[in-house]
């Protein structure tokens, strides 16, 4: 392979994963499948007063007018929340309706972050090696302010949960934020979606930096969920995790399982309060992954669910740069027995294979979160509703290691809908 096409295929790549520069706006993704047939709306009566994304992030101050984070990393983190619209382009704030879901809309609709809060530094990220001039006396009450608007905010949906996102590379600091309000908003607010921007770089060729940062950030992302368990009114967290944030996230799961070993997993639960932890077009390595899982990562989670996709060009080219070595959001044929029998072991290990899932090969099949209106349905139906993947209408693979979208998956997620939530038929 040559420089030029090595190269050219880096920022294939990088595009796929993130939004270039300073992007605040985007446009609104396509409603999930599951309310394409018009008579299930997740919308409650009256919408939460407080709609906007708690955040946090490790990345320092920018000191460059129009952005409010460098892509530098920082050794604490900081918190705050934004406030973000979602409607017509040309007055994105007016407000959010039950229209926003509707296929067929009349106008184009943007989400737009319009303006970022920060509440200061998390005196629960403080550590030996940080700065104390970041922790004057008093900022204790960092902490506790916005331990105190999180709860605000749970306690005005139905579901009392936060929702983590986490971000792939080549993201700016609002990334999160957009990913996160999307699916906020397609929940129906059911939960508290929550935006965690790790330092990646806005640059071209800038792969192995932020695969680098985002472990860097593994440390900081576990004083998060602690903090969040601990101090919040939150019933549950969960974990949505794409592309080079799968890396983040894995670990963080890997390492809470040899910090809480000697426990149950009842008291694990009690004590992290973890859900959902679900990785998307992953670009970690399978083999790390399985070493965590050996180690017990399965024990401090709800769920542990994977999606992979036999489209995701993104991933093989990834899979080269890193010498053959497979993704774990590939999808893998005729695997070994052995590997069979490993994987059948966990209970709640749910491996997802999009690739027959309608458009799930946008974005150069590695942004099937919001391109695919399958994909983004199932997503939501597992946070939201807690609904097993045969729940949910997907059928099991021949080999019994993976889960499938049959071509009627829409109708059959429809139809369980229907049945376990009658709340939500209009």
């Amino acid at each position: 392979m040559s420089t030029h096409w090595l190269a050219t295929g880096l920022v294939g790549l990088l595009a796929a994963c993130g939004s270039p520069g300073s992007i605040t706006q985007i446009d609104l993704m396509e409603p999930p499948a599951v309310y394409g047939s018009g008579d299930i709306d997740p919308f409650p009566a009256r919408l939460p007063p407080d709609r906007d994304i708690p955040y946090a992030t490790q990345r320092v101050p920018a000191r460059d007018e129009g952005k409010v984070y460098s892509d530098r990393p920082s050794t604490i983190l900081r918190v705050g929340h934004a406030d973000v619209g979602i409607g017509p382009e040309d007055d994105p704030g007016q407000g959010t309706s039950s229209l926003a879901s509707k296929t067929n809309r009349e106008t184009p609709l943007v989400v737009d972050v319009q303006d970022v809060y920060e509440t200061g530094p998390l005196t629960a990220s403080r550590h030996a090696a940080a700065d104390p001039r970041l922790f004057p006396r008093g900022t204790e009450s960092v902490d506790r302010a916005f331990a105190n608007r999180l709860n605000r905010q749970l306690a005005a949906t139905s579901g009392k949960d936060i929702v983590i996102y986490v971000h792939g590379v080549r993201s700016n600091f609002e990334s999160p934020i957009l990913a996160a309000s999307e699916l906020q908003h397609f929940s129906g607010y059911r939960n508290v979606f929550f935006a965690f921007s790790w330092p990646a770089s806005t640059g071209l060729l800038t792969y192995f930096q932020d695969t680098e940062d985002s472990a860097d950030s593994v440390f900081q992302f576990r004083r998060l969920i602690s903090y969040l368990a601990s101090e919040t009114d939150a019933r549950r967290i969960h974990v949505i995790a794409h592309s080079a944030g799968t890396r983040l996230v894995s670990e963080a799961m890997g390492q809470f399982a040899l910090e809480y070993s000697r426990l149950s997993k009842a008291q694990i639960r009690r004590e992290l309060k973890l859900g959902h932890v679900i990785l998307i077009g992953s670009d970690a390595s399978p083999l790390r992954v399985g070493g965590y899982l050996i180690d017990g990562a399965d024990r401090v989670v709800e769920t542990f669910t994977i999606y992979t996709s036999g489209q995701d060009r993104a991933l093989t080219l990834s899979s080269f740069v890193l010498g053959s070595r497979n993704r774990l959001g590939q999808t893998t044929q005729n695997l070994p027995q052995h590997v069979r029998d490993f994987l059948s072991g966990f209970d709640n290990l749910h491996i997802v294979d999009v690739t027959a899932a309608e458009r799930s090969n946008t974005g150069n099949g590695h942004g099937y979160l919001r391109g695919s209106p399958w994909v983004s349905s199932d997503i939501l139906a597992t946070v939201n509703f807690d609904m097993s993947p045969r729940a949910r209408g997907l059928v099991r693979s021949p080999d019994g290691t993976r889960w499938r979208f049959p071509a009627d998956y829409p109708e059959r997620l429809q139809q369980s809908i229907r049945k376990t939530r009658p709340d939500l038929v209009r």
